[in-house]
């Protein structure tokens, strides 16, 4: 079969959960698939991730999208209907370019990842079509606009909770003009607003257990907490934010030390650099910092869909501290598998008694390792999104 994929991202390097996704999805689909790869960007293919996808597919596009005209459409958004995300990677020329690479392809199945891309592929009803939401942006947008603070909390609430309208509306709009849909956990597919949201295939996200393995070496004597991701996402921000500056200064263990890795960290998470705090910005290799950590704490309280970091904490046998945003999507049960918190003080305790209480601890992650090691193969999930691919040719 001839697969047509369209992202609004590069997929490569890792450091974004839907770069993540596509790049592991596209390793299976390209083994059994002829698959043509597309994908928007502001910037040109690097040598870096040319080598690193043209192993997975057997073309590769780049659309380049100008930033001019980008800042021209954002101007005027404010008169469509359409989720300012959307108008922000729609490009009129980009998309009589897709259409073209399509009809020089003739592709059997059309695979596009995120609500992004729908206006380049939505009106191209003689091909079968699917799209992933991955997560549910209206809701997360939604969450997002409670969590606003400082000076202009209320211009940046109003227009959060826009794009999470705005967001509702084309989430459920999209379901119409896409043969089949898929989404990353029970959990965000309750959140999409359509009748027929239950007809949402859920295919969660797996983690390389190769990579992330538990630890083989004596930690440090220092305590070391952590917590990771890409700092320039909104809700990844706000949890660090929550973890330095409120959980922190409760946790009583001596000696501890938080760790802030992750890439692209937004200048409100650098200020939190101190003797206590680290943050490292972009690692080589995450798996190690992993494998340093005493525990893992995800104290997220905006955004959807699985997370990764959760993923890989778990499977590299560090035990986890997480908030309900955190675990809920796993789907596993919550008893000997991670400790879920709602407020600071809850999280400080649970981070102290983990310290103090190591046995139990590793009891609680080998646990948690088991059960991701059982249930969230890239393999098997990535198998399943080629049936839903294959079913609607």
């Amino acid at each position: 079969m001839k697969l047509f994929v369209i992202t609004s991202r590069i997929p490569f390097p890792l450091e974004k959960g839907d770069k993540l996704r596509l790049y592991h999805q596209l390793q299976t689909l390209g083994q059994r698939h002829q698959v043509v790869l597309c994908c928007l960007s502001d910037k040109p293919l690097s040598n870096d991730q040319r080598d690193a996808l043209t192993p997975l597919v057997d073309a590769l596009h780049v659309i380049q999208l100008s930033l001019v005209a980008r800042l021209w459409r954002m101007a005027w958004a404010w008169l469509s209907a359409q989720p300012f995300q959307v108008t922000w990677f729609t490009d009129p020329r980009g998309i009589r370019q897709v259409h073209a690479i399509i009809e020089g392809c003739q592709p059997d199945v059309v695979y596009c990842q995120l609500v992004r891309c729908a206006e380049y592929v939505r009106t191209l009803h003689h091909l079968p079509k699917v799209l992933d939401y991955m997560d549910a942006f209206s809701a997360g947008m939604h969450r997002r606009s409670h969590q606003q603070r400082g000076v202009w909390r209320t211009p940046l609430r109003w227009m959060t909770w826009l794009e999470g309208n705005r967001l509702a509306a084309y989430e459920s709009r999209m379901m119409d003009y896409f043969d089949a849909t898929t989404i990353i956990s029970g959990n965000d597919r309750l959140l999409i607003p359509h009748r027929e949201r239950d007809n949402i295939h859920v295919v969660p996200n797996g983690v390389d257990l190769r990579a992330f393995t538990p630890r083989t070496r004596t930690l440090s004597s220092d305590h070391v907490i952590l917590f990771t991701g890409n700092m320039s996402y909104p809700p990844n921000v706000d949890a660090a934010i929550h973890l330095a500056q409120d959980i922190l200064p409760l946790v009583n263990t001596p000696v501890v030390r938080l760790v802030l890795a992750g890439a692209e960290p937004k200048p409100r998470v650098q200020a939190l650099a101190s003797p206590r705090v680290t943050v490292t910005g972009w690692v080589d290799d995450i798996a190690e910092e992993y494998r340093a950590a005493h525990v893992f704490v995800a104290p997220l309280r905006m955004g959807t869909g699985l997370q990764n970091k959760v993923l890989e904490a778990m499977a590299s046998n560090v035990p986890c501290v997480l908030s309900p945003h955190a675990f809920t999507p796993l789907g596993i049960p919550a008893h000997n598998h991670a400790v879920i918190c709602s407020d600071a003080q809850s999280f400080a305790s649970a981070i102290d008694d983990i310290l103090a209480n190591p046995d139990k601890a590793n009891a609680m992650a080998s646990q948690a390792r088991t059960a991701i090691q059982n249930q969230f193969s890239w393999e098997a999930h990535n198998h399943g999104l080629d049936d839903i691919l294959t079913s609607v040719r």
